[in-house]
């Protein structure tokens, strides 16, 4: 595929992981559409794959996501009963969150690594690693670079 130019923007890495980003996305919610689950939701439901029953400001922090947008997600996977959130009982301020036997789809991570083989098609495992630990530190960077201005602004 002929590389294609946009304002002399192909060559910006933020552009570059932008459009990255964009088809992983569709080639992720294409096999998902049957559950009607977004790379966001997903993105959450991993995170409690990993450790259930956290609250749900625990979860904004682990993923780099507001608050809020966190809460939102959440009461959508609840609707779709995915998961069920609780006042945390020894602090009532928390909302702990839990998945259900649902929440637990195995179809969920086929659709995942499906995406995600598509996208490491004909690159080695030592590339992958590389590209891998590569972006790890761009975003570690922007990060630093981030709460510079912060504390700049402050």
């Amino acid at each position: 595929m002929a590389r294609r130019e946009f304002w002399g923007l192909d060559d910006s890495i933020g552009y570059l992981a932008r459009i990255v980003f964009r088809r992983f996305t569709v080639a992720f919610e294409k096999r998902t559409s049957p559950h009607r689950i977004s790379m966001g939701q997903y993105a959450l439901l991993r995170c409690l794959w990993k450790s259930d029953g956290i609250a749900q400001h625990d979860i904004a922090h682990r993923m780099g996501l507001c608050e809020p947008t966190v809460a939102v997600t959440a009461r959508r996977l609840e609707n779709s009963g995915l998961l069920c959130r609780e006042v945390n009982a020894s602090n009532r301020r928390e909302t702990l969150v839990y998945l259900t036997e649902e929440g637990l789809e195995p179809r969920l991570m086929c659709a995942s690594q499906a995406a995600h083989n598509a996208a490491t098609r004909n690159l080695s495992i030592h590339e992958i690693a590389t590209l891998h630990a590569l972006l790890c530190r761009v975003e570690r960077n922007l990060a630093t670079f981030e709460a510079a201005l912060i504390d700049v602004e402050s």
